[in-house]
């Protein structure tokens, strides 16, 4: 897909569009298996917390040297919109066909089927497995019905706060284009120590609590933002409130990652991995309705920017009610030989 976006231009920009729409998809079923080996690399939370942490780190420093490349390459070469959007292309298919070639030859190993499917029932046998496993885990599971239902309120807020705030920043601080890629580099800098202070706290204190640290963090930088940040005279303080932002944001996710590695059942990892990258999806168009809702009946952007704590303090409150961190752990490992035995019986049904 990113060697066919390679040849934008004004002419095919629809079928690139479409073609991101299918990107987004593949994407989404990529992680889904990369999240499932890293459950199974350890069930100590410390270690959990510790890969989680290096990837996220990884992930900033190449997102960092992406954008540095793009930028350095564009400006050399004196190229417009759609010049860059070709370079960005172009790295991107380099990188990617190697990388994923290289991983996927060497180091996924082959992985045999942990129970089998009945023939020719393959989207059959899938819905209803699915469907059992909400179940399941609305009935029965709590920490992990308490955990999805904190990541659809708080990953929302996370994955709007790029939109909002770049309307905020237009809008309220008139910053220019390139004052407001100079706050995301600033993002992308700090997202780099941040995901190393996560790893230190989710280890001194555990996932859960350091996850909760991290949501309160978020709800004070965001309202600090809403109440300095009211016009283009204090346009500068943005770089600041994005460095914390950035660190936020590189701590509150691979310590969601970590948490839910460890509360989960094991055999059925890629699914629960899909449907905890689907949590955090599913609620992603709410903020920014809320925030155009506000916008559209004269309130202030301030607000419009502070209604992403509406969502940061759900985030918070259904953390809280997992309780105690080691009390889930051992309830999802008491769990496991019952939740292995339904699966051995619906794989039975399924054949029957």
């Amino acid at each position: 897909v990113k060697g066919i976006e390679i040849f934008l231009n004004q002419s095919t920009w629809f079928v690139i569009s479409i073609l991101q729409v299918i990107n987004f998809v593949l994407w989404n079923a990529y992680l889904c298996v990369a999240y499932a080996y890293t459950a199974e690399l350890s069930i100590v939370p410390n270690e959990q917390t510790e890969y989680n942490s290096r990837f996220q780190r990884i992930h900033y420093i190449s997102m960092l040297s992406f954008l540095t490349s793009v930028m350095f390459i564009s400006a050399v070469l004196s190229t417009g919109d759609v010049g860059t959007a070709r370079i960005s292309q172009t790295l991107a298919f380099l990188v990617c066909t190697s990388v994923f070639g290289l991983s996927f030859r060497r180091f996924f190993r082959p992985r045999p089927a942990l129970r089998e499917c009945p023939s020719g029932k393959l989207l059959e046998a899938g819905f209803q497995k699915l469907s059992l496993t909400f179940s399941r885990i609305w009935s029965n599971w709590y920490t992990l019905r308490f955990f999805l239902l904190s990541v659809m309120f708080s990953e929302s807020a996370t994955a709007a706060l790029n939109t909002i705030s770049t309307t905020y920043m237009t809008h309220v601080l008139e910053m220019s284009a390139g004052e407001i890629g100079k706050v995301f580099l600033c993002v992308f800098v700090a997202g780099i120590p941040g995901s190393k202070l996560g790893a230190l706290i989710g280890v001194a204190l555990n996932p859960l609590r350091s996850a909760l640290l991290c949501l309160l963090l978020l709800i004070v930088n965001t309202t600090l933002a809403a109440l300095v940040l009211t016009g283009p005279e204090y346009k500068n303080g943005m770089y600041g409130f994005a460095a914390i932002w950035g660190v936020c944001l590189s701590w509150l996710h691979p310590t969601h990652a970590s948490l839910y590695c460890t509360i989960i059942p094991r055999g059925q990892e890629s699914e629960l991995m899909g449907i905890y990258i689907f949590s955090g999806s599913v609620l992603a168009w709410l903020p920014p309705l809320l925030f155009t809702f506000l916008n559209e009946i004269g309130a202030s952007m301030s607000i419009g920017l502070a209604s992403l704590n509406l969502f940061f303090a759900g985030g918070f409150v259904f953390l809280l009610m997992i309780g105690n961190y080691d009390e889930a752990v051992a309830f999802a490992q008491k769990e496991n030989m019952a939740w292995t035995l339904v699966n051995n019986q619906a794989s039975l049904k399924g054949r029957s």
